[in-house]
């Protein structure tokens, strides 16, 4: 009796830690906690299970896996990209948020429909306009250096919205207009942005709209022309 209490004990402190764990993982392997199951459920569905009918971690299928995810899956994204654009080409193909589906929030009946193709672009109101007091209060809070956010201040606060990273990878690379490695106020306002459309189950755009390039990027843009 006593082995089965200290099992017992044992399997509940384990429940209790689950957050600590799951943070370990994702330090040491790198992933995101998007990427990991509701803590709390979990912790609920783990009371009912038997842990000592859990198999043990093999160490061939971790390395296996990581070689999945290292190679074969990087091997594949260049052709999942091609087969995005080809269909994007496509009659009646709906895409993403920003491409035009129903569904998006920049579509027929929303304020930040593109409305007028003659428009001209630094003429367009900016999108994030309405929110950015919002995204300025998160931005400073974050202290920026000399007005910009460094990748590494960024990168902690984009991970903390539970976002896989191949998703915040693509968000940054939209984000970072300039391509500078750090994000302005502007910037930052953009990508807390698209951060909010794709937690809503929106799409990301192949590239950046009129309407959501910066204004103060549409200037530069202008000036370099």
């Amino acid at each position: 009796m006593p082995s089965v209490f200290r099992k017992d004990n044992k399997k509940k402190h384990l429940i209790h830690e689950l957050p600590v764990i799951f943070s370990k993982i994702q330090l040491q392997h790198n992933i995101s906690a998007g990427d990991f199951p509701d803590c709390a459920k979990m912790q609920e569905q783990l009371m009912a299970h038997d842990f000592t009918k859990f198999k043990s971690l093999k160490p061939n299928l971790m390395a296996a896996l990581d070689e999945l995810l290292s190679s074969d899956i990087a091997k594949l994204m260049p052709l999942l990209r091609q087969e995005e654009l080809e269909a994007g080409d496509q009659p009646g193909v709906q895409g993403g948020a920003f491409l035009g589906g129903r569904a998006g929030p920049f579509t027929e009946g929303d304020p930040f429909a593109e409305e007028n193709g003659e428009e001209r672009e630094e003429d367009e109101d900016w999108v994030v306009t309405k929110d950015k007091p919002k995204y300025d209060e998160i931005f400073y809070n974050l202290a920026p250096n000399e007005g910009k956010l460094s990748g590494t201040k960024a990168k902690d606060w984009m991970v903390s919205t539970r976002l896989p990273n191949s998703v915040l990878g693509r968000i940054w690379k939209l984000s970072d207009v300039d391509r500078d490695g750090m994000l302005d106020d502007e910037e930052f306002a953009l990508a807390s942005h698209l951060i909010e459309v794709k937690l809503e189950g929106h799409g990301l755009p192949p590239e950046l709209p009129s309407r959501l390039i910066p204004p103060s990027k549409r200037r530069q843009k202008g000036s370099d022309a």
